[in-house]
């Protein structure tokens, strides 16, 4: 393949939106092609309402990645086994594909291993499964000590873990053994969502301490004994009876033997075009690194990775088309905190401003969990 095609490496909610914008705004005779190993897609977001109880099937809200050619966007499964960027070829379950861009948003690996003891001892809240073996843990665990564990920072979602404690603490409210159960959790983070600032830590951390979960930054993990039920961290230890954990994150293998990832262990990319060094390649959301003003780095969420997309779309278009490049990305995000009981927090602002990022939260109110809910849907019809 050369000539007149994107390739876009992965299917999750950046890489969607891209193939989407690509199809609407290039020729038909320029091909979009999407390049991912699962054959079904879902948005999971939806991981905390299989946890919470609210679906039983963790394949709800599924969409098969081969319906993207009723949008004119060809879909290929397979492993991405290698790419070369300098010559935009990649290397897909033995086949050669070349193209005239690369977009690259093939996200971040789970690396549990990494961890000894995690995989054995923790349910791992980023797995659909797990989260479903953890529902029905919840709907027996009447007394005793559940931790939610962040291993290693950078994460995906950075709220999904503050609410899954939350959520957890709602549905043993429900239950009526709350009084009985102890909440905790822990992290390597300094504060709860450090790179939304000191004011939104401030506020998430009340919020913890109001229900009554104690909070316990500057806690690296070293490794998770299944057998006593201790977590041993960096100067400490504690106990569990159940174990919620986030798992450490890294950059896909064939990214980091590409030799694209640099020292933060991710894509750096300009940030304003989501440009790597190679002319014609983009790398974004969760794959990339975007270091802000503040010294820390963009948050690796979807809302980002849709943002971003929608950029590089527009430039490549506006590139083949004959016009000048323009679209940048101004780094505005924003935040979901949903806490139980159809209640959800909301921060918002932009990422990129200088000294810090300058972001306003929203307290708690119903319509901001009716937002989030609708989410979903509205994604996924879009792309699909």
């Amino acid at each position: 393949m050369s000539n007149k095609a994107v390739l876009v490496l992965g299917g999750g909610w950046g890489g969607l939106t891209a193939a989407n914008e690509l199809r609407r705004r290039l020729p038909p005779e320029y091909r979009v092609v999407v390049i991912e190993k699962q054959r079904n897609y879902s948005l999971r977001l939806s991981n905390l309402w299989i946890m919470a109880g609210e679906r039983t099937n963790p394949n709800e809200g599924d969409r098969e990645l081969s319906k993207l050619t009723t949008k004119g966007i060809e879909f290929l499964n397979g492993n991405i086994e290698k790419i070369d960027a300098a010559s935009k070829r990649v290397e897909v379950s033995g086949r050669v594909l070349e193209a005239d861009y690369l977009v690259i948003a093939l996200g971040a690996d789970l690396a549990p291993h990494e961890v000894p003891g995690f995989p054995e001892s923790a349910y791992n809240l980023y797995d659909a499964n797990h989260a479903l073996r953890l529902q029905r843990a919840l709907q027996e665990f009447t007394r005793g000590r559940i931790v939610t564990l962040i291993t290693r920072t950078p994460f995906k979602c950075p709220a999904a873990p503050y609410e899954a404690a939350f959520l957890i603490g709602s549905l043993l409210i429900d239950k009526g053994v709350r009084a009985k159960v102890e909440l905790a959790l822990y992290t390597p983070e300094p504060q709860p969502m450090p790179v939304a600032g000191p004011e939104a830590g401030s506020i998430i951390q009340r919020m913890l301490e109001d229900a009554n979960i104690p909070y316990f930054p500057r806690h690296t993990v070293r490794k998770i004994e299944r057998e006593s039920r201790r977590i041993l961290f960096d100067g400490g230890e504690t106990t569990y009876d159940l174990l919620v954990g986030i798992p450490p994150h890294v950059a896909p293998r064939v990214v980091r033997e590409a030799g694209l990832a640099d020292s933060s262990g991710w894509i750096p990319v300009n940030p304003a075009t989501l440009k790597t060094s190679y002319d014609g390649v983009f790398a974004f959301g969760d794959v990339a690194a975007i270091r802000l003003p503040n010294g820390m780095f963009l948050p690796k969420a979807g809302v980002f990775a849709e943002a971003e997309a929608r950029v590089i779309a527009e430039n490549i278009a506006s590139e083949v088309l004959g016009g000048e490049p323009r679209s940048r990305y101004d780094g505005d995000g924003y935040c979901f905190i949903e806490v139980g009981h159809g209640m959800a927090a909301f921060t918002s602002g932009n990422f990129y401003a200088s000294p810090a990022p300058r972001l306003k939260f929203e307290p708690l109110s119903s319509e901001h969990y009716r937002e989030k809910r609708r989410m979903e849907s509205l994604l996924l019809d879009s792309w699909f």
